[in-house]
């Protein structure tokens, strides 16, 4: 049973430490960050053609934009958006834990304290969805594992619709929650057949995929209709081009070019780059190349596994587990060790063909992986022994592990958010403030970067409301004025470290307007101007 004031404290703890983290980090939203804000302003004018993305997902801006209409900063409603999840996340994870694998209350506090503390530094820190996705599917993997599952069609059908939110939430979640309840039903109709027909499993998976279809339909019927095909998403060609690459860096991205109309950069809109994906089938070659691909990223998930804790227990713990319960364990207990593999399995190796970044599983995987290794070890704790000395390890042993789970867990994401806090380039601070300063400086567009943090250009365009061109790659003066000629660059944001900035220091067709350190480098602002002289 869940014990509601455990979840309404560590939902306060998250509140509390998400309000003194949100002000250091507010406008360290990143590339993806101004896509995802740009966005919650089409949904805030009720522009929702634009709005309508098959690469960024709609759930968290549609949530900042009635806080947008309210006269809200954009960034900040966004930023309050992922506050507001972030509490259901807390209480999700909570939830989800205890009804999978029956965690008592030192269990759900450990669950609580980790998801609270690496929530609102996920939360804070990041512009991206990856906690709203992980709070839907928290609420939707309880009844993927329910013992009622083909017997229940009402668990079935809140399971469908559950997949569905967290599609709009992310579009991973499409490809994901296909594989997984088909495969859950599956495994569940192995499990009760001699109870359930194989045709009352079928209804039970067919009531569960329609209702999927009827809450992610409209949306996928808006990017249909918008590209001309039927898509439920077009970021996976971008993300396996990547792959696909050799040496692959974002020159394709951010090459001088013009933005959409009505857009500040080419970021926004990913599925119209210059890019042409690739087939893994069409020659050896290709072939090879995505098989080393997946060899790479199957070693940084598991990577990605390894580094949930410190000293890497939930790996192991994830197979251990699972195969002590399935062979000594109850029903239950088999079915759900197995239910956690094939979930883990699932999710995780749903990134093995394309770009994949460990940030992407850790909200998801975290809580489940903390729930079964304090299940497991509850579970030990209830098996009798005969050595009374054994009493006091059976009750230090469990709090010492609670205090390294809480510790340990929240180890590396804190150590990145204070990174950040006290780091201005990293917190976005430095960036908005410059933003801030060149508004009196008669900053105009188009903008344009000399130097390799394109980033910063971005950004500065963004806050000023500039369109943004990209970077020049030349590496001579005279290539790089022909780029700027022919897109019509009014505004240079220069790298000091670029060999370019001495050269377009000496020049008297540019002015320098403002300047700003960056930590090791320092950013400055020419403005095109009439060469002295020139008539």
């Amino acid at each position: 049973m869940v014990r509601w004031k455990i979840v309404f404290v560590c939902q306060a703890l998250f509140v509390a430490l998400f309000a003194m983290i949100a002000p250091w980090v507010m406008y360290a939203i990143g590339p993806d960050g101004t896509a995802y804000v740009q966005q919650a302003e089409f949904f805030a004018r009720g522009d929702f053609w634009e709005a309508a993305s098959g690469y960024w997902s709609p759930l968290l801006p549609a949530l900042s934009s009635p806080m947008i209409l309210l006269g809200l900063d954009s960034v900040v409603a966004f930023r309050i958006a992922q506050g507001i999840v972030g509490v259901g996340y807390v209480a999700a994870a909570v939830w989800a834990t205890t009804k999978i694998f029956d965690i008592e209350a030192r269990g759900q506090w450990i669950v609580g304290l980790i998801t609270s503390i690496t929530a609102a530094t996920w939360s804070g820190a990041l512009t991206t969805p990856d906690v709203a996705l992980a709070f839907f599917l928290l609420l939707y993997f309880p009844f993927s594992a329910s013992d009622e599952l083909l017997t229940d069609w009402r668990h079935a059908a809140i399971a469908g619709v559950l997949g569905a939110i967290a599609f709009l939430a992310k579009s991973y979640a499409f490809p994901f929650f296909l594989a997984h309840f088909t495969f859950c039903v599956g495994v569940r109709w192995i499990a009760d057949r001699q109870d359930v027909s194989f045709w009352r499993a079928c209804a039970s998976w067919g009531i569960g995929i329609a209702l999927f279809a009827i809450v992610c339909g409209p949306w996928v019927g808006a990017l249909s209709t918008k590209y001309a095909r039927f898509t439920f998403s077009n970021s996976g060609a971008f993300n396996h081009y990547q792959v696909g690459i050799e040496d692959f860096d974002w020159k394709v991205v951010w090459q001088m070019q013009e933005a959409p109309e009505g857009r500040y950069n080419v970021w926004e809109t990913p599925e119209k780059l210059d890019f042409v994906d690739w087939s893994p089938i069409e020659s050896k070659e290709n072939f090879m190349r995505q098989a080393q691909h997946i060899r790479e990223n199957g070693k940084k998930i598991l990577g990605g596994f390894w580094k949930l804790d410190p000293i890497g227990l939930f790996p192991a713990m994830i197979v251990i587990a699972a195969f002590t319960v399935a062979v000594f364990g109850d029903h239950r207990g088999k079915f759900v060790a197995v239910w956690m593999i094939l979930t883990c399995g699932i999710y995780a190796g749903g990134f093995l063909p394309v770009a994949f970044e460990p940030r992407y599983m850790a909200p998801v995987l975290l809580p489940l992986c903390v729930g079964q290794l304090w299940a497991f070890i509850e579970w030990l704790l209830r098996v009798e022994v005969e050595r009374p000395s054994f009493s006091w390890t059976r009750y230090w042993a469990p709090m010492a592990l609670a205090v390294y789970l809480v510790v340990g867990c929240c180890a590396r994401p804190g150590f990145f958010l204070l990174r950040d806090a006290v780091s201005e380039r990293a917190s976005g601070r430095v960036i908005r403030n410059y933003s801030d300063m060149l508004a009196d400086k008669e900053f105009s567009g188009p903008v344009a970067m000399i130097g390799d943090r394109w980033q910063d250009g971005l950004l500065i365009s963004f806050y000023s409301q500039r369109p943004f061109l990209g970077k020049t790659y030349a590496t001579e003066w005279n290539d790089a004025k022909q780029e700027f000629d022919a897109f019509g660059v009014q505004m240079l944001i220069v790298d000091s470290r670029d060999p370019l900035a001495e050269e377009i220091a000496s020049r008297d067709d540019w002015q320098l307007i403002a300047k700003s350190p960056v930590l090791d480098y320092e950013l400055r602002t020419y403005r095109q101007v009439q060469p002295k002289g020139a008539e």
